[in-house]
């Protein structure tokens, strides 16, 4: 009995198809295609507010007066005020510190520009300055500030004091020029910078 081509063929071919099907699900498992895995996720620190510290020193209204207490503030403001041997003017301004931060240190410091002009007037004068914080006297030029909730208050003052024993013409007439008191607050560094 002789065989048939055509079976034969259509037996092949269906084999071919089958071969190269296969193949191709091969390939797609290879690399062609991805696998999911289980997996999960929370967010952390969301919507987290970050808020700056304050570091702040803010002038007050100062006053002059003279040796015995008067208030001599205008008549030195315009220059009309006349010292003597034996006054002094003393200057003194309650400036308030702003001090806000966890991590927060600073430095207040003040720094007498000094007298100038004449001569014989300057050898007969002179000036000084004190500060307090916060109702504590601070001794030296500077003292650390250390961050509250509050307001915090600093004391300064300048005397300028006209040596008592000045004698004869020594001085008169003559005029001298108080550069300021220069007031600063630094932050000091963080520990571990």
């Amino acid at each position: 009995m002789a065989r048939s081509t055509t079976t034969s063929r259509s037996t092949s071919t269906t084999w071919k198809a089958v071969a190269a099907t296969a193949a191709g699900v091969v390939l797609l498992g290879a690399g062609g295609a991805t696998f999911a895995e289980w997996s999960d996720s929370e967010a952390a620190a969301t919507d987290t507010a970050i808020t700056a510290g304050v570091l702040d020193l803010a002038a007050g209204e100062g006053r002059w007066t003279n040796v015995v207490g008067t208030d001599v503030t205008a008549a030195v403001e315009d220059g009309s005020y006349l010292v003597v041997p034996g006054d002094a003017l003393t200057y003194r301004e309650t400036m308030t510190v702003d001090a806000q931060g966890d991590l927060l240190r600073g430095t207040v410091a003040h720094n007498l520009e000094g007298l100038t002009g004449d001569a014989e007037l300057l050898s007969r004068l002179a000036a000084s300055t004190t500060m307090t914080l916060n109702g504590t006297p601070v001794a030296g030029a500077s003292t650390t500030v250390v961050a509250d909730d509050e307001l915090q208050d600093l004391d300064v003052a300048v005397t300028v004091a006209f040596d008592a024993t000045t004698a004869g013409l020594v001085g008169q007439g003559q005029s001298v020029t108080l550069g300021g008191l220069d007031v600063t607050l630094t932050q000091a560094r963080v520990a571990g910078e």
